[in-house]
């Protein structure tokens, strides 16, 4: 007989609080389109996915950690991503480029860092017409940064850009890692070094290559927006605009604290080697949500969904996976409510320049993403151009 792998106790209890708080025996009778069609009706509109979401929370909190047990989630890649090091690199350099869509003008660079020890992979697609002052944006990846940055396929990247003058800039293969500066080295996801790589190796090296002195943005969803709006807060000297779609920005907070947890033990990583112990300075450094300066003079866009479900939510999920459809629900809520409290922070500074949309339907999934891509470029457009 095989062994169903454990679901992860937060969206174990949000899944069963998404069917209404169903009786065991009817919880497990449902399967196929019968389960599928609970999930559906039982997210029809935000005030059932809020109070799932709430009540998870508030379970939590009662036990008394927000860092409950996991293990890999389906369709995860189990053990992550512990790429060779090289302890020999001492110089940040470009080993290869290489073009991979003429037509598209799509590039791969491989650049030798120092801060990670290896050779990293990242995407270009350079600006059709550039001139001196062509901007630059970085575009960061979910959870899974594959080799090929979803950007660029399921993400629409090359629809919504390729008739603006921006060279792109997207790194690649990092999974699971939060784009942040790790505190140690991890067993199973390996060395992780992503804001001293994008800031102080990747930042100056596309610049000089790609003959720019323009300004520079940068956006990312889900993971990616988590560490592409701490980042811009903690160099705004590099930045000069941020997007964050469905992100999480604060690990202080028990929603940004769990979103955290399951960003790394369900790649197999180990928390404390991302922050160090719970409370200590590594996890109030990426605290955004309480340290807001660094965004006060930059364009800022966030967005978030409800959890609930549209027609073109539910044909999302056509394949019938009740639990993506699921916890595609609970994380979009939990996401809406860590959206919320960075609106609330840098509307109480006074911050201008923001930008904040908030969709009645959507689940945690690159369609819901894609609809407020353009919506955040033309925030974040001008702020670019001189």
């Amino acid at each position: 007989m095989s062994r169903i792998p454990k679901l992860p106790l937060a969206l174990t209890a949000v899944t069963g609080l998404c069917l209404g708080l169903a009786a065991p025996a009817a919880a497990q009778s449902l399967t196929g389109s019968a389960l599928e069609q609970a999930v559906i009706s039982s997210n029809a509109d935000p005030a059932s996915s809020g109070s799932a979401i709430d009540s998870t929370l508030s379970v939590l909190e009662g036990l008394g950690s927000a860092e409950v047990p996991v293990s890999s989630l389906p369709g995860s890649s189990f053990g992550g991503v512990n790429l060779p090091l090289d302890e020999s690199i001492n110089e940040v350099r470009i080993v290869d480029k290489a073009t991979e869509n003429e037509q598209l003008r799509q590039e791969r660079w491989t650049i030798a860092s120092p801060a990670m020890k290896r050779n990293i992979e990242v995407q270009i697609v350079r600006a059709a017409n550039p001139t001196a002052d062509t901007p630059m944006l970085y575009l960061l990846d979910g959870i899974g940064a594959p080799r090929d940055n979803w950007w660029l396929g399921v993400g629409g990247a090359h629809e919504q850009f390729g008739g603006e003058n921006v060279h792109l800039v997207l790194p690649t293969q990092a999974q699971a890692s939060m784009y942040a500066d790790w505190l140690r080295d991890d067993p199973s996801l390996g060395r992780h070094q992503w804001e001293t790589f994008i800031t102080k190796e990747l930042a100056p090296l596309v610049k000089r290559e790609l003959g720019t002195t323009g300004r520079s943005g940068i956006g990312g969803l889900s993971m990616g927006a988590t560490g592409v709006v701490h980042i811009a807060n903690k160099h705004p000297d590099l930045f000069s605009a941020t997007f964050g779609l469905s992100g999480c920005y604060s690990p202080m907070d028990p929603i940004g604290r769990q979103n955290a947890h399951l960003t790394v033990t369900t790649r197999g990583g180990n928390l404390d080697n991302l922050y160090g112990p719970y409370g200590t300075d590594g996890w109030i450094y990426h605290d955004t949500v309480g340290h807001p300066e660094g965004l006060k003079d930059q364009k800022v866009y966030l967005s978030a969904a409800s959890g609930a479900f549209a027609a073109d939510d539910v044909a999302n999920y056509a394949n019938g996976n009740w639990f993506d459809m699921s916890s595609g629900a609970a994380l979009e809520r939990g996401s809406l409510e860590c959206t919320r409290l960075l609106d609330a922070a840098l509307t109480e500074r006074g911050h201008t320049d923001l930008k904040v949309d908030y969709a009645e339907t959507g689940t945690h999934d690159w369609h819901t993403f894609r609809e407020t891509l353009s919506a955040a470029w033309e925030h974040i457009k001008p702020a670019l151009y001189r």
